[in-house]
Formats: C-alpha cells, structure tokens, sequence
C-alpha cells in the first residue's frame, strides 16, 4: 500500500519536460506515466498574429510613410519653380546677353555696343582732278543703319578745261532722277561749277531695295552699294583704313 501511494505521489509532482529544440511540442506526465504530445503555436507565428490582427504599425514606420508623403507633395512644387525660372531666364535672355556683353567691352575698352556716327575721309589727284572722299555712317551697337558719301571733283590747277566734270555731273543726274522715281531706300544729289562737281548719295539700308539695284545695275556704275544693313562699323572701319582713308568715331 505504500509502494502505491508512493508512486501516485511521485506522478503527480513530475514536473511536464519541454523537449529542447522542438518548437512544435510539449511532453506531459500523465496518470499513466506515458508521455503524450500536446500541439502548440509557434511563438513567433503568435507575434506575427497579434500584429496582424490588431492591425499595428510601428511608429518608426508610420513616420518614414509620413515624411515621404510630404516630399512628394513638394515636387510639383520644385517643378513650377524651375519652369517659371526657366521661363524667365528665356524672355530675358537678350537683356541678359547685353548687359554682360556691356561690361565685357567696357572692362576691355571696346566699343562693339557703342553707337554714334563715324567720318573716314580720303584724297587722292590724277593728272586733271583732285578727288575728296568723304564717308559718313550712322551705326546702333556697332551695325550699321546709314551712310553718306560725298565724293567732290576738283579741277587741278594744270587742267584746260572741264569735261571730266561735266561727265560727273551728268552721270549724277542720271542716278538722281532714277532715284526719285523709285522709292529703293537710295537718294543722290549732284552739284557743279566752273572748277568743282559734288555728288552725295544717301543709303538707309533698312529700306534699301538690292533686288531693284541688282536688276539695273548699268544705271548704277560707279554707284553700287558696298556695305549692307548690320554690317560690322568695326569691320568697315578696318577695311578703309587698310585702303588709306583716316577714320574718326563720334560715340553717341
């Protein structure tokens, strides 16, 4: 009787061994001193479930999904601000250019963007006649608008007679009344005396009609237009004095 009452004792206080390493079951002592297998849940298929179901997310979480919300709303905002940079950098591009273009020549002294008139004169004599070129041209930023040249023939000293200048005179005319008859930008006027002829012909070159003195150039020998609308002051300059006339700038 009391090997009995014994062993009922000893099976009630074994205590339930937890078998290492199986995660999946849990060995009991039961009356009968067999072990039984009891299922259990996986401790972490628990936590993953009581995260699941109570639908929690982690702070850190919640705040990373915030600020990225906040930085994608404040790219369209970025993206207006360059197209109205952008835009504005276009319209005032020309002024920009200008501007820096201006102080460039001023710091290096040159005078590209400076506008005025310019005088580049020239004499030369032949046996009978002495000549005076006298050129004037009207420029915006250095590109020429305008120009003026007088050419005067004088009868030398030793000269007989003055044939050579009515020649002049009457190819001057010519020119002239071609010139009053059609509106091409170009007007001429011619003067003469007994010992000087003076033709002057003016060229607004913004309205200078090349198509009407090209398809009659014959009419215009001796008078054809050497420069064009825009041209370089700079380069025209370089080109007369190349060719013996002094030149002079009367900055605006």
């Amino acid at each position: 009787m009391d090997n009995k009452n014994d062993n009922n004792k000893i099976n009630e206080e074994t205590p339930k061994v937890i078998t290492p390493g199986a995660e999946n079951v849990v060995t009991s002592t039961l009356e009968d001193n067999k072990p039984q297998v009891v299922e259990v849940i996986n401790t972490n298929e628990v936590a993953q479930n009581t995260v699941d179901n109570n639908n929690t997310v982690p702070t850190s979480v919640q705040m990373k999904e915030n600020t990225t919300g906040k930085q994608k709303k404040g790219h369209p905002v970025f993206l207006v601000l360059l197209i109205l940079f952008l835009f504005a950098f276009v319209f005032f591009l020309p002024d920009i250019t200008n501007f820096i273009t201006d102080y460039m020549n001023k710091k290096t002294g040159a005078n590209e963007l400076k506008s005025g008139t310019m005088e580049c004169t020239f004499n030369t004599s032949t046996d009978n006649i002495d000549y005076a070129y006298d050129f004037s041209f009207k420029y915006e930023k250095n590109r020429l608008k305008s120009s003026r040249m007088t050419t005067t023939s004088r009868l030398a000293d030793t000269a007989t007679d003055n044939d050579i200048l009515t020649e002049k005179e009457d190819s001057c005319e010519f020119l002239r009344t071609v010139l009053d008859e059609n509106d091409i930008g170009m007007t001429a006027s011619c003067s003469v005396s007994a010992a000087v002829q003076v033709t002057t012909q003016n060229i607004d070159y913004e309205k200078l009609d090349m198509d009407f003195i090209t398809d009659n150039i014959a009419e215009f020998e001796g008078f054809y237009p050497e420069y064009e609308l825009n041209q370089s002051v700079t380069t025209i300059e370089q080109e007369l004095e190349n060719n013996g006339y002094s030149c002079a700038r009367n900055e605006l």
